[in-house]
């Protein structure tokens, strides 16, 4: 029987998930790397340390399957970041990722050279951590490195290197580094001549289901494996994420709670907001694009609550617990708001210096009333994305809630309050390892179609609905919501020490 692997290399571990032919999910195994942070703002990683971790996976998961005859390999990745390798593959320094933070000056030089043809070329504002605002800082800061500088490289595909193919990489994944033509989808002349990079510094491009060659006797020794072994090109995190959770036609709406909130919306053709509050990028299948709507401290805001504030030495709390204190809470929290600006914030403010803060507070509110106002603000905080999405004419038609919010039932009834739509949640483990085995599948022509691969592979707890006397409270309470950040705007903090971003060259 023929086996289908995705990998996904996320931000703080590697995970392979293992399929077979008939779509049953066969195992999952991980490991953990750390991030690295030398500096203040600092955020890397050790590009060999992800393939160690990658190769005692993906042997790990072999070792418990009777069969080894892989037909196809796919990846996920951790988006945006950056790996720099010389003539001979070698790193030349550690990975710049997605988080880091300080190429802040670099990216108003790029918002500067590019102005509105940021949003016409790349469908997207820049950011710290971006593959483009990482590659100029090194340009400005470390010239011996650039001048070593043969492949510039996404994360992921840094993997496929090892695995003994030639550079390359996806359109998916390619769009969100902010050097790329979402329109032609392909490598942006216009944007790496301004930045005055050299274009020959970026890999060739396939679709992300395309086939890009075959793992050699020697690789598949090493890793534990038999078979044809295809590797199929991937996709971001994001867009593997979506095709984990089924999401194939228009109007699909993908909303994500994990350490950060994203809002994801497949789409025909590249729809741009002209203001930059959220990211066109190109979907991992073929000629399609999607909209995505990030808010930085969502599940985290909670998990700040629980760690800095609740938890004692002798009474760690349950998440569990935090959801039986806050269903105690009526919607609306007895008037109590959160705004979930606890790192600044995305989607739609652009703004690094907003904070965090706790509104209408009174004697009477209890622990469970904010607990309860956290979720209730995250969700004000995305709702923030659909909004957007739906005045630039794209209505969700079906919303799909997962990440680790997707747990707490109350969370859900929030959030489908706030939306005013059912939300349904997948029976998937590790959606982003699940849609890489998905673009494998596809690649080695194992499916007709992306709806077909999903169908067989993705399947639905029951819809939660929103509840009616809910949703009239929700949506007085956003309006005032809304209203607070500009309020509150001048308060914020504006200075680079607050952000401590006084780095060394």
């Amino acid at each position: 029987m023929a086996l289908f692997l995705g990998i996904d290399l996320g931000t703080q571990s590697v995970k392979v998930a293992v399929f077979d032919e008939e779509g049953r999910f066969l195992s999952c195994t991980s490991r953990e790397y750390p991030i690295l942070t030398p500096q203040t703002g600092y955020a890397e990683q050790e590009p060999d340390i992800w393939w160690e971790k990658t190769v005692d996976a993906v042997r790990e998961g072999m070792e418990t399957l009777p069969e080894k005859n892989v037909r196809a390999i796919s990846f996920s990745g951790q988006m945006h970041g950056m790996v720099l390798l010389d003539e001979t593959l070698r790193p030349l320094c550690p990975s710049i990722i997605w988080c880091d933070q300080r190429s802040f000056r670099e990216v108003e030089d790029i918002r500067e050279r590019l102005g509105h043809r940021l949003a016409e070329l790349a469908g997207s504002d820049i950011f710290t951590g971006f593959m483009a605002a990482s590659f100029l800082w090194v340009k400005n800061h470390r010239p011996e490195v650039y001048r070593k500088i043969r492949w510039c490289m996404l994360p992921k595909d840094y993997l496929k290197i090892k695995m003994g193919l030639a550079p390359s990489s996806d359109v998916a994944d390619a769009s969100d580094t902010l050097l790329f033509d979402i329109n032609t989808r392909h490598w942006s002349e216009e944007i790496i001549e301004a930045l005055e990079l050299d274009p020959s510094f970026f890999p060739p491009l396939h679709e992300s289901s395309d086939v890009i060659g075959v793992l050699s006797q020697k690789t598949k020794e090493e890793l534990g494996i038999m078979g044809e072994a295809l590797v199929i090109a991937g996709a971001g995190d994001q867009h593997c994420a979506a095709l984990g959770n089924g999401l194939s036609q228009e109007g699909d709406t993908l909303i994500t709670i994990g350490t950060g909130g994203q809002v994801f919306t497949s789409i025909s053709t590249p729809v741009k907001d002209p203001d930059l509050r959220i990211h066109t990028f190109c979907h991992a299948i073929p000629h399609t694009w999607h909209l995505l709507g990030a808010s930085l401290c969502a599940g985290l805001s909670l998990s700040w609550f629980k760690k800095s504030v609740l938890d004692q030495a002798n009474h760690p709390f349950h998440y569990s617990e935090l959801d039986q204190e806050a269903e105690k809470v009526p919607a609306g929290g007895d008037g109590l708001l959160f705004l979930p600006y606890l790192i600044g914030e995305r989607t739609p403010y652009k703004d690094s210096f907003a904070r965090g803060a706790f509104l209408n507070l009174h004697l009477t509110h209890q622990r469970g009333h904010f607990i309860r106002a956290i979720m209730e603000g995250v969700g004000f905080a995305l709702n923030n994305s659909v909004d957007i999405f739906r005045s630039l004419g794209v209505s969700g038609k079906r919303f799909i809630f997962a990440g680790g919010g997707a747990k707490s039932e109350l969370w859900k009834q929030i959030i489908a309050s706030i939306v005013g739509n059912p939300l349904i949640t997948t029976t998937t483990r590790e959606e982003a390892a699940t849609g890489a085995a998905i673009l494998a599948m596809m690649g080695s022509h194992h499916f007709p179609s992306f709806d077909e691969a999903m169908k067989t592979l993705i399947h639905y707890h029951e819809p939660v609905s929103p509840v009616k006397e809910w949703e009239k409270i929700y949506q007085e309470q956003y309006q005032t919501f809304q209203a607070l950040y500009p309020a509150l705007k001048p308060f914020f903090p504006r200075n680079d020490a607050v952000l401590g971003m006084k780095f060394r060259s």
